[in-house]
């Protein structure tokens, strides 16, 4: 995971906490079950909406939050480009391809 994707995804978390508590945890464990399911099929997402790209960039939505895991494929490895609100500044993650 991108330092970018990991502050993204603490901020969500505070935010979340800030408005009940034990939500921001909620929010976490959410977000570690994605990964754990990109990791498992990582091909099972598919890629973001109005994304032309021959990089292998998926997106995994969170369960019960606004949330998407944007990710790349590569040679062997997947790395989280970004934990990103699905509602704000639509595919600003894209410069850290």
């Amino acid at each position: 995971m991108l330092a970018a994707a990991r502050r993204e995804a603490q901020v969500a978390a505070n935010w979340y906490e800030g408005r009940r508590d034990g939500l921001g945890h909620e929010f976490l464990d959410t977000l570690a079950q994605a990964l754990e399911s990109i990791e498992a099929e990582p091909l099972r997402y598919a890629p973001p909406e109005n994304i032309r790209t021959r990089r292998a960039i998926r997106c995994c939505p969170l369960r019960r939050f606004p949330y998407l895991v944007i990710y790349e494929i590569r040679a062997d490895e997947i790395v989280v480009l970004a934990v990103a609100h699905g509602h704000r500044r639509p595919n600003y993650w894209q410069r850290r391809r």
